[in-house]
């Protein structure tokens, strides 16, 4: 629902300003968390939520998704990444999961490790936010819509239901 139609996405002119500018903090944070993960705490599980909560963020405050995609679509790719890196392993001869890690100098940066954990944690990262911002497209699409999902659908059929064994009742 847009904020010209009215609804629950016409909000609060602050909350739009400010969700601007921390939009886009908690997405380099995300990718912070996500870029040292294979090394200290972070990693693709909290960078993807993180990432979800700034969509969600944006998707409160401006009333629509982040991006036309749906983000269901990155499940698939998230699972083949993480699949693919799990596995590779086993084709060298090595246990599931191994990682292989090794150093890198840039003019720019200098020495840096890689590790191909990190291509682990972009298709778990991939996973987390198709599938949780997956979830609150949804709740947010069947709110505006007004559907209750299974729920109303059951509610419905019951209802149907009794007023049909009614209607077929005979009055003595």
């Amino acid at each position: 629902m847009s904020p010209e139609r009215g609804g629950w996405a016409d909000t609060d002119p602050v909350l739009r300003t400010v969700a601007r500018a921390v939009f886009s903090l908690v997405l380099l944070f995300a990718l912070h968390l996500l870029w040292r993960g294979h090394n200290l705490p972070g990693g693709g599980f909290i960078a993807g939520l993180t990432t979800s909560a700034a969509m969600v963020l944006y998707r409160v405050a401006f009333g629509r998704p982040v991006t036309r995609v749906n983000p269901r679509a990155l499940l698939p790719w998230g699972l083949g990444v993480a699949g693919v890196t799990a596995l590779v392993p086993l084709l060298a001869g090595r246990p599931l999961l191994t990682s292989a890690f090794g150093y890198v100098t840039l003019p720019v940066t200098g020495e840096f490790e890689w590790a191909t954990a990190f291509i682990f944690d972009v298709g778990v990262y991939l996973v987390v936010v198709g599938t949780t911002v997956g979830i609150v497209d949804t709740l947010a699409t069947a709110a505006v819509r007004g559907d209750h999902g299974a729920r109303g659908e059951v509610e419905e059929v019951a209802h149907e239901g009794a007023r049909d064994a009614h209607e077929g009742e005979v009055e003595p």
